[in-house]
């Protein structure tokens, strides 16, 4: 047991409880898993030996790929797509194997970027939802099956952990609200937890950065001296993503660490390399009798399985096999049923990756000027030799000192999503956008910026106030770092001219992503704003107060709340509060609505 370990404390909760952590890969998934028993200090087993693995090494990760029947029903997962008799059965029975999907939950912005990405289609009439739910289905199977294989006792236990067991799901750095929104459907379509409060409770989340964190934190950081000021950067190289972010430490008893950095997700994962020789081969060879769609397969399943993973130099030749030593073709550069392929060559499949991961790199270094980082390389990405030497030759002029992990680091991120549930070393984060409300201001003839927007003002007709239309007011900028424990809270009000028997408010959270610092109006920046969520609760009519209209020409009853949001914890939440007739604090926590972006 560890530094890192040996500072957790014995469970506290007076039932027996599980968590189970599923990092849902593009290429790749894992999991891992912790029994919470009473006055227990807790530990993380990995998931080993998946459907499929019992005739190989056990092994920690398992392939995110499905076979499909016609019905679009999954008759496969997982590793045990390997068997041969399910390969003969999907080629006679016309199955569809499905791969890559994760990338399809990506946010909007990034639609460009996955130009260039290899996704399978979905089956007929099979949104995404329902494909991440059928897998994250396979991956809770494989994780219970291994939880009740491992235990002594394990009926007695699982009976009683099965009805509350928590999931932490892992995802990109650069996922966020609408992302979750769509992971916590996905786990209810699996079967994961059902859709009741309770429920959709039991569904966590953590990026891959910051579980990665804690990964490295209980098997690497242990070993180095880390005091209050020490800089720490992860690098999470997968196979869709390469996520970096960076931390500070900022107390040591026990440890405690805050992020420094906007954490950056580049799309620039190992599938995009092996897109890139693939593009390169069919350009190659499509006037040869090698460009046939079996040939390109197989050259592009041994680049990946092996070719990419040891290239590390540009000065000499690779080979990727496909066929028998009699395969020929000197002109094609094919010998003895092998494609050679000059390391100049293989290097450009990996430029963009290497560019990609260097620039996000040296943006996290630029808060830094005093202290040494470490900067730590993880995923199963990070185990090609050429990625991590040219990371390191693009940023050796910084003052950094990076690392590859000692030990397995494909699925850091399913082992290191439970340490972050049972440890939570990060206790503030920072804001990746600046989010707001729209909210129009008062009119004030004292007011220069009204005054010149005096065509929008215009006149609320039940409380006579002159307001001014299109208003922004921020909760929160871009760049603060926010305590977990932190909320904000907005002050609004709506009028009505009667007295209803409730009023049902409504709460729209905004998110700028342009450039500005401090913006205050809508038309100063209109292609950058975008609605978040909504949130609403319904306020009973002894909350509402009546008051003297602006023009006294009569009454108004005024309905007085707060928009509550908490932006430093994993997972945004947000609530209404108002007082009631006695002047005690209630709250509607209604399911945020929570819009693509």
């Amino acid at each position: 047991m560890n530094r890192i370990t040996r500072e957790r404390p014995p469970y506290r909760g007076r039932d027996t409880s599980l968590i189970i952590s599923i990092d849902l890969g593009t290429t790749f998934s894992g999991s891992a898993w912790s029994l919470l028993e009473p006055q227990q200090i807790p530990e993380v087993v990995d998931v080993s030996g998946y459907p499929g693995q019992e005739f190989q090494a056990a092994s920690t990760k398992v392939p995110t790929v499905m076979y499909y029947d016609r019905n679009g029903t999954v008759q496969a997962a997982g590793s045990e797509i390997f068997d041969p008799e399910i390969n003969l059965r999907a080629r006679r029975e016309g199955w569809l194997r499905v791969e890559w999907f994760k990338l399809l939950l990506r946010p909007r912005g990034a639609t460009d970027a996955l130009a260039n990405a290899p996704i399978s289609p979905l089956p007929p009439r099979k949104p995404i939802v329902d494909v991440v739910g059928d897998f994250l289905a396979y991956m809770s199977r494989s994780a219970i099956s291994h939880f009740r294989d491992q235990m002594a006792f394990s009926e007695d236990i699982w009976s009683r952990v099965k009805d509350n067991i928590v999931y932490i799901l892992s995802h990109p750095n650069g996922w966020e609200t609408y992302q979750h929104s769509q992971m916590r459907r996905a786990a209810i379509r699996g079967g994961l937890v059902p859709d009741t409060e309770q429920g959709r409770s039991r569904i966590q989340f953590v990026s891959e950065g910051e579980a990665s964190l804690h990964w490295c934190m209980v098997n690497n950081l242990s070993r180095t001296a880390l005091k209050v000021g020490s800089e720490i950067t992860v690098i999470d190289a997968g196979g869709g993503t390469i996520d970096v972010s960076s931390y500070k430490v900022i107390g040591t008893g026990p440890m405690r660490l805050e992020e420094r950095q906007v954490p950056d997700c580049r799309l620039a994962g190992s599938v995009f390399v092996t897109k890139a020789f693939e593009n390169f081969t069919r350009r190659k060879l499509r006037n040869s009798s090698y460009g046939d769609e079996e040939t390109i397969s197989r050259l592009v399943k041994d680049f990946d399985k092996t070719t990419k993973c040891v290239f590390r130099n540009r000065t000499r030749r690779s080979t990727v096999a496909f066929g028998s030593y009699r395969e020929n073709d000197p002109e094609n550069d094919i010998e003895a049923g092998e494609l050679i392929v000059q390391g100049s060559e293989m290097a450009s499949f990996f430029e963009n990756s290497c560019i990609q991961a260097a620039e996000a790199v040296r943006r996290h270094a630029s808060l830094n000027f005093n202290s040494k980082t470490m900067v730590f390389m993880v995923g199963g990405f990070a185990a090609s030799p050429w990625l991590f030497s040219e990371i390191k030759r693009r940023v050796e002029d910084l003052n950094m000192e990076i690392l590859k992990a000692e030990t397995m680091t494909a699925k850091a991120a399913a082992n290191g999503a439970v340490n972050y549930y049972l440890d939570h070393r990060v206790s503030a984060r920072v804001a990746k956008w600046t989010y707001g409300v729209y909210m129009n201001p008062v009119f004030s003839e004292w007011n220069a910026e009204h005054l010149r927007r005096r065509g929008d003002m215009y006149v609320d007709a039940a409380s006579g106030w002159k307001f001014v239309r299109g208003g922004f007011h921020p909760h929160i900028k871009k760049g603060t770092v926010v305590q977990e424990t932190q909320t904000t809270r907005l002050q609004l009000n709506d009028f009505f001219t009667t007295r209803q028997e409730s009023t049902s408010i409504q709460v729209r959270l905004v998110r700028y992503k342009g450039g500005l610092t401090d913006i205050d109006w809508v038309d100063e920046d209109p292609l950058n704003f975008e609605t978040l969520c909504s949130f609403s609760a319904s306020i009973p009519a002894s909350s509402l107060t009546q008051q003297t209209k602006a023009d006294r020409s009569g009454a108004c009853w005024a309905c007085k709340y707060d928009a509550v949001v908490s932006f430093g914890t994993t997972e945004f939440k947000c609530q209404v509060e108002w007082k009631d007739a006695a002047g005690r604090t209630q709250s509607g926590v209604g399911t945020p609505v929570w819009n693509e972006g």
